[in-house]
């Protein structure tokens, strides 16, 4: 063994002995599961030559218990917002996996000086695509949509081709004053039509960032001090790096309640997720069939999805009556159990995306009423 690996092995008993939590648990077979809160399990491969091999959790502003389970052993943690813990899992007796858990920091820009409030204009496209005029390496002038059910910055290949952007790494963007600098760019294969690529919400972390419809403008807050009272309050819950509200469904007298991907990248009305929907029973056999169409995704992949009507969408104290949603064939392009809930019903509120207090605010806007794309037949 070299002696720098020597000095990181010595580093990491060094803090395991200082920790008064059981720090070893035992294994038998590689494949393992973690968890969070309440939340699904998440697969989890032990390695014992990634030293320390770290999950990094979900964001949350209040100390969250997070679970490993081993085919023979468990260890459960409470970590705190910046927080890491180390810990051994012996596997089959003889290889120790150094695993680390550690949630992210808590960002907060509500103190700085001077405030920061952004206007930023876009356009809303027939698509339902947010818009914008975002000016990369200081040099040219791109149209990316705000897509909240993302994170960073992607382009498509035939953007990264057409801008001569041979190197990924390090690339700065302006979207309104707001400056992004050093970023990495994704690639992908399609963007919503009329842009050449997206960016996320998490780049607006620990800010508040208000979508006005009525005005066509984007408004990023440092601090927001005061919220109308005609704004519902929902809470976020963080998940798979993105973010989620929970609302309800309603088929004549029957309630489903789940949780929604709050997705303005996506542009039609709800994608139900096919698993959440056996659970519940939901009745999707017996709603009238709007139309079947096929869809990509962000890697260009198609999935054929069924449009249906359903009776009721309720978000806290508002309700859209007879709105078509999407039946899922295949796996939920979310890659986690949850509705997607899209732009043809989020543009209909004049939305405050809260990412300092974990909330969403909605109040309707001139578009409550605008017919859906998909019309019953």
């Amino acid at each position: 063994m070299k002696k720098n690996a020597l000095i990181v092995l010595s580093l990491f008993a060094v803090v395991l002995q200082a920790q008064k939590r059981p720090n070893v648990i035992k294994a038998s077979n590689a494949s393992a599961f973690i968890q969070e809160e309440n939340q699904e399990k998440k697969s989890w491969h032990l390695d014992p030559k990634t030293k320390p091999d770290v999950y990094t959790s979900n964001k949350s502003a209040k100390p969250k218990w997070v679970k490993l389970y081993t085919d023979i052993d468990s260890l459960k943690i409470k970590l705190k917002p910046g927080e890491k813990h180390d810990f051994v899992v012996l596997l089959n007796q003889k290889d120790s996996c150094f695993t680390r858990f550690q949630s992210p920091p808590v960002k907060d820009f509500s103190t700085i000086k001077p405030e920061i409030h952004d206007t930023i204009p876009f356009v809303l496209s027939a698509f339902n695509n947010i818009i914008f005029k975002v000016r990369l390496n200081q040099k040219d002038t791109i149209d990316l949509k705000f897509d909240s059910g993302t994170t960073d910055f992607l382009l498509t290949n035939e953007g990264i081709k057409r801008l001569n952007l041979e190197n990924l790494n390090g690339h700065s963007f302006q979207i309104g004053n707001q400056i992004f600098d050093n970023q990495h760019i994704y690639p992908v294969e399609v963007s919503g039509q009329g842009t050449i690529g997206r960016f996320g919400w998490n780049l607006f972390d620990g800010k508040i960032v208000e979508i006005d419809y009525d005005k066509n403008v984007f408004i990023v807050h440092s601090k927001l001090s005061k919220i109308s009272k005609k704004y519902q309050k929902l809470d976020i819950e963080y998940t798979h790096t993105l973010f989620c509200i929970n609302g309800e469904l309603q088929v004549k007298q029957n309630k489903y309640i789940g949780r929604f991907l709050f997705d303005n990248g996506y542009q039609r009305t709800i994608m139900l997720d096919d698993e959440w929907m056996k659970e519940q029973k939901y009745p999707k056999d017996q709603l009238t069939v709007i139309k079947k169409v096929i869809m990509k995704n962000g890697a260009g992949k198609e999935i054929p999805v069924l449009t249906v009507l359903n009776d009721f969408l309720k978000l806290g104290q508002y309700s859209l009556a007879a709105i078509p949603v999407q039946l899922l064939s295949g796996n939920n392009p979310a890659r986690f159990k949850t509705h997607i809930l899209g732009n043809e019903v989020l543009k209909r509120f004049n939305t405050i995306l809260d990412f300092q207090h974990n909330a969403v605010y909605l109040k309707p806007n001139h578009l409550w009423n605008e017919p859906y794309t998909d019309s019953v037949l």
